[in-house]
């Protein structure tokens, strides 16, 4: 018998000022409470307000995965778009300047910051996350 398997893809993208091409705050553009009303619980903030994380749910599967992550991605380009930002997607900003970098206003963030301090303050990174199930 072959073993089963699921599957989960949580992707980190960049909020971009379409002018600059700096990274930019979602806080004021209410990017995640506007993904939540069209995609639950898949749209979560990362501890820099330039960084939005989004979730497959858990799959069954590698095509059910790929449908639910070009779903995702239709979805927040156009969010982003509708309110003046952009998405980008890799490893780190190319000339970004982390000290400029706001944090999401939430004590778990808060707590990482004080914990860690300088670490957590420059660590402005974007990554994407598979999960297997086995």
């Amino acid at each position: 018998m072959r073993p089963s398997f699921t599957l989960g893809i949580e992707e980190e993208f960049m909020t971009i000022d379409p002018l600059t091409r700096d990274l930019r705050s979602h806080i004021n553009a209410e990017i995640i409470a506007k993904g939540k009303l069209r995609l639950q619980e898949r749209v979560k903030p990362e501890m820099h307000q330039s960084v939005v994380e989004v979730g497959t749910g858990i799959c069954k599967n590698i095509k059910e995965a790929k449908e639910e992550v070009f779903e995702l991605r239709r979805n927040m380009v156009q969010l982003a778009h509708d309110n003046g930002l952009r998405l980008a997607a890799a490893g780190t900003h190319p000339f970004a300047d982390w000290h400029r970098q706001g944090f999401f206003p939430d004590q778990r963030y808060h707590t990482m910051v004080e914990e860690m301090q300088h670490v957590a303050r420059a660590i402005l990174i974007f990554g994407i996350h598979v999960h297997v199930g086995i």
